[in-house]
């Protein structure tokens, strides 16, 4: 037996809403919350790989893949940087004031910013920028070939960066270890999801690599060198992909197919998928200051903020379009 969920190719699809919606939620929870004991990595743990599925799904499903360099700069890298002074002001603030070469060095060493998951908008411009190279590897291999491809790329990297002692904070800064989220999203457009047997083998597999990496072989002190890279986020790797592209997003499917059934939720979803990335990086600045706002003051400066500044960056776009 087997069940897909098939995506729209052409104009709006709100459950890749839904999907953005329920990512961004699960970066407050994950930065604000003490929740990375419960199976973290198995419900909320996905944010980034979330993120990027549907940035790659909605490359390769327009005809024209070119890349727009244009567009890039204005929606993700100059947000980025004027957060990243907000952050600057924040933390001299905060600290009293501090030498600003070693702030800057610091923050950099920290995973190319300040506040918590400051490497996303990072890792985010270097998948756009393989995309259309990645392009030419899909034109010219069948199916099994690409599978392939991918599999002995991912791992490949994961032992070379294991056998030249690569430092763990470039690793988290280069978009290595996402790289086979390409292959999955690039299946996202080519077939949605479909959930046969191999693919429910596939991602029970990947459930428990997932509690592999994150619980025993924490646990047990166990050296994952050279198979895979030795880091901080320890189920963000390619065998645990499955289980988010497809498991996770599959009963995310389910729900969503509830809850759109009412209004005020399919608004408040729409609302939070549109301005993901901006309450993405006004949580940098908030989850930062954590040791003195209370978890709800966060959560409010980072939905509300980021909304604004969804609708700042939009009006200024649309003035530069004239």
């Amino acid at each position: 037996m087997t069940t897909s969920i098939t995506f729209s190719k052409s104009g709006y699809d709100p459950f890749i809403d839904c999907i953005k919606a329920y990512a961004i939620i699960c970066v407050l929870i994950g930065h604000t919350l003490p929740v990375t004991n419960y199976a973290y990595g198995l419900w909320a743990g996905m944010q980034v790989p979330l993120f990027i599925l549907v940035q790659v799904f909605h490359f390769y499903k327009k005809e024209d893949t070119c890349l727009n360099i244009k567009k890039i700069f204005q929606r993700v890298v100059m947000p980025f940087l004027v957060i990243g002074v907000l952050e600057f002001i924040v933390l001299c603030i905060l600290n009293g004031g501090y030498d600003c070469k070693s702030l800057i060095i610091s923050g950099l060493l920290d995973g190319g910013g300040y506040g918590p998951g400051s490497y996303f908008p990072i890792t985010y411009v270097q998948i756009a920028l393989l995309l259309p190279c990645f392009q030419r590897v899909f034109n010219r291999l069948n199916r099994t070939q690409v599978i392939w491809f991918f599999l002995v790329l991912a791992e490949g990297l994961e032992v070379l960066c294991s056998l030249i002692y690569l430092p763990e904070w470039l690793y988290r800064l280069l978009a290595i270890r996402y790289l086979f989220l390409i292959l999955l999203g690039w299946f996202w457009v080519r077939e949605g999801i479909v959930l046969n047997r191999r693919m429910v083998v596939l991602s029970i597999l990947s459930a428990l690599a997932i509690i592999y990496f994150e619980y025993l072989a924490v646990y047990f002190d166990i050296d994952t060198e050279p198979w895979f890279f030795k880091t901080d986020w320890t189920f963000h790797r390619w065998p645990c992909y499955y289980f988010c592209a497809y498991g996770l997003v599959f009963l995310l499917h389910l729900i969503w197919e509830w809850l759109q059934k009412t209004e005020w939720i399919s608004n408040l979803v729409k609302e939070l998928a549109k301005s993901s990335y901006e309450i993405f990086l006004v949580q940098m600045c908030a989850c930062y200051a954590n040791r003195f706002l209370h978890i709800f003051i966060i959560w409010s400066i980072s939905l509300v903020g980021g909304i604004v500044f969804n609708r700042i960056n939009n009006m200024i776009f649309r003035i530069k379009a004239k």
